[in-house]
């Protein structure tokens, strides 16, 4: 992973983590949606974000997340490992997991950089 994809990533689950620890639960899914688009090529990254983000589907006894999360995360990091990760999905069980999505820019930016 470049240097400053990884860092971003860190940034992203970092405020995550934060969000999460305060009760800010919107906020924290919003960052790891963010991270998700970041490290998804990475099986370990990958894998991260939906560990986070099924822990934020259980704080909100969100069922359609908690299922969501639980059947992404063996199949995330299989993606990620076989190199078959749709860019741009942000990961949360409201999106396919085959779903391709637009990449914000300043995210486009720094994922260009690992290319």
């Amino acid at each position: 992973m470049h240097p400053e994809l990884r860092a971003a990533f860190e940034r992203e689950m970092r405020l995550a983590r934060e969000h999460v620890q305060s009760g800010r639960l919107e906020e924290a899914f919003s960052k790891l949606e963010r991270a998700h688009v970041l490290g998804q090529g990475y099986v370990g990254a990958h894998t991260s974000t939906h560990y986070w983000m099924l822990r934020v589907g259980i704080r909100r006894r969100d069922l359609r997340e908690i299922i969501g999360q639980l059947l992404r995360i063996p199949t995330g990091a299989l993606g990620s490992a076989l190199g078959l990760v749709p860019r741009g999905n942000t990961g949360g069980a409201d999106v396919s997991v085959l779903a391709r999505l637009p990449i914000p820019d300043d995210l486009k930016r720094i994922l260009d950089l690992d290319s």
